[in-house]
């Protein structure tokens, strides 16, 4: 592509100062250049604010010409995996305008800010079907060191009842409308499955598990369809759950997939959800439980007249690989997680 009369500027946004339009276009961006995983304005909002409530340190970076938003970009402290010197970041330019210095200027504004901060390991994900990114990544020398393989079912055609199996005796399942008239305090009740669950996914190497507090479950819970997240109970305690979240997708159009979706018949406002969250105790694992809640949720997303359910599988998670195989999610291109440590490249920061 040629290159445009208006010039490139960079600017550095503190979240506290992003303007709805920013976090909108900044969704735009992030949404049509990584395929499988779209973002939305208030899932970036939220994001901020729970970085800010946590006191991470968080900067964001959008690239313009003409006013018109092209590239975004971030760095993070995880959260839930939080060390010294630990970050993640996002770097994304719509496809139109690769090529034309975009990647590079905001590159070059990340590595400015994460001089300041002793960086010892950054992480990114790239789509495997972006190769200009996985190569811009290798240069600036992150490495492969995990896969994630974005996953889409669509329900109008799926029977769930084909797939159901006995529950482990003492089970019952129910939802979290349900169970929240019987308990007053649903996140402190969830909370610790919660932790036990997050505790043993797979993560990147040198990646640990950060305890985070009930009020992060809290905040989970708030802007969920709470008729849309199952829980598993034995003696009326939780010992498993899963979560249905909307993407904010609209119809197949504005997914970031590669793989077409069909032109389904749906409301624009119910078109994806996307599984949040799926955790069972360690002690009823490998019952099936995964299976029982995702299949309930999924009808009960079906009956309330969603059209698709997305979820994302970690390479190292051979148990969720397996039960999202056998309910039928198609999987897309994988997504690379690019890890680039200080001790790899001496004498060079991020």
């Amino acid at each position: 592509m040629t290159a445009h009369a208006q010039p490139l500027t960079v600017r550095r946004a503190d979240p506290a100062d992003l303007s709805s339009s920013d976090y909108q276009a900044a969704a735009h961006v992030y949404t049509h250049a990584r395929p499988g995983n779209p973002a939305t304005a208030a899932l970036l909002a939220a994001a901020d604010v729970a970085q800010a409530q946590a006191g991470a340190i968080h900067a964001h970076w959008l690239a313009e010409v003409g006013g018109q938003v092209i590239g975004a970009a971030e760095i993070m402290e995880p959260l839930g995996s939080r060390s010294p010197g630990s970050f993640w970041l996002e770097l994304a330019v719509l496809s139109e305008w690769r090529g034309q210095g975009a990647a590079t200027a905001l590159a070059r504004a990340l590595k400015t800010e994460l001089s300041l901060h002793a960086p010892a390991r950054v992480k990114a994900v790239v789509s495997e079907a972006n190769p200009v990114a996985l190569r811009f990544a290798q240069k600036h020398g992150f490495a492969e060191v995990e896969r994630f393989w974005d996953r889409t079912l669509e329900l109008s055609g799926f029977d769930a009842a084909r797939y159901v199996r006995p529950l482990p005796e003492g089970i019952e399942l129910t939802t979290l409308e349900q169970f929240a008239a019987q308990v007053p305090d649903v996140p402190s009740a969830l909370h610790p499955l919660n932790e036990e669950a997050r505790a043993d996914l797979p993560r990147a190497p040198g990646e640990v598990h950060t305890p985070l507090p009930r009020s992060d479950m809290a905040a989970f819970l708030a802007p969920l369809d709470p008729s849309l997240v199952f829980l598993a109970l034995r003696g009326g305690v939780p010992v498993g759950f899963t979560a249905l979240e909307p993407s904010g997708t609209t119809g197949p159009s504005n997914t970031g997939l590669l793989t077409a979706r069909p032109a389904l018949a749906h409301d624009p406002a119910k078109y994806e959800l996307m599984i949040a969250m799926t955790g069972v105790a360690r002690t009823e694992r490998r019952q099936g439980l995964a299976r029982a809640l995702k299949l309930a949720s999924m009808e009960a997303a079906r009956r309330a007249g969603w059209a698709v359910i997305r979820t994302s599988n970690h390479s190292g998670n051979m148990g969720m690989l397996r039960v999202n195989d056998a309910l039928g999610f198609g999987r897309e291109p994988a997504r690379l997680g690019m890890l680039w440590t200080a001790s790899a490249v001496p004498g060079r920061s991020a």
